[in-house]
């Protein structure tokens, strides 16, 4: 498994080093973001699984500032690239949570360790990472979260039952009877609140590849 590694560095030529690197390590560099802007447009539409990130990069927002939306919302890991060693722009730094960071001019053994090391401190490599369901969707057997894109999905426990076991059947049909047992522990559950958990579900995730077998069950649309 390659990581989707996002590059934000307005440097063309660090950027096309960091990118070089990126692909001699067999992972996928995504499009070089020059401001956090693009940066931030490029992690709400592709999943990101590291940002290698300059501290001080073109707009208002700095790398900081960026990573730490990132961070914030998608959980990503972040390397810091840097041409400052100062004690202000590190304590600044020290505010996100993240891997280590790079100083100019940096070598590409630096930079294949410190890709390394995010690897083995968030199990970046994990098979059990994310399970891609469609261009949209993934799915975490490991922490049974749902993801549009990068972002998770807030669903309640029944949804969040609901679709793991709709993800584990594989594209079979999951019958009625098999949906109530596992959410309503065997209960006798009218056809109604089977559909209204459906349907917030839908709501929030409208174009979830779930397909409804009339008089059978759901399935997922594989």
């Amino acid at each position: 498994m390659n990581l989707n590694i996002l590059i934000i560095e307005d440097e063309t030529i660090v950027g096309l080093h960091i990118k070089k690197t990126v692909l001699a390590l067999g992972h996928t560099p995504l499009r070089i973001a020059k401001n956090a802007k693009d940066a931030l447009f490029i992690s709400v539409n592709n999943k990101v699984d590291l940002v290698i990130s300059d501290i001080n990069i073109q707009g208002n927002m700095d790398g900081i500032e960026c990573c730490s939306i990132l961070h914030k919302n998608y959980k990503i890991p972040i390397v810091f690239v840097t041409a400052y060693r100062d004690t202000a722009t590190l304590k600044k730094a020290s505010n996100v949570d993240f891997v280590g960071y790079l100083v100019k001019p940096f070598r590409e053994d630096e930079l294949e360790t410190m890709i390394n090391l995010a690897i083995f401190k968030y199990d970046l490599l994990d098979t059990d990472n994310r399970y891609k369901i469609c261009d949209n969707y993934s799915y975490s057997q490991k922490t049974n979260e749902l993801y549009f894109h990068n972002t998770v999905i807030t669903l309640t426990k029944k949804e969040s039952n609901f679709i793991k076991i709709i993800i584990q059947a594989k594209g079979s049909v999951v019958p009625y009877m098999n949906i109530d047992e596992n959410i309503w522990n065997g209960e006798a559950v009218e056809d109604g609140s089977r559909r209204q958990l459906v349907y917030r579900f839908r709501n929030k995730a409208p174009d979830f590849p779930l397909t409804l077998v009339k008089g059978v069950g759901y399935k997922l649309n594989v």
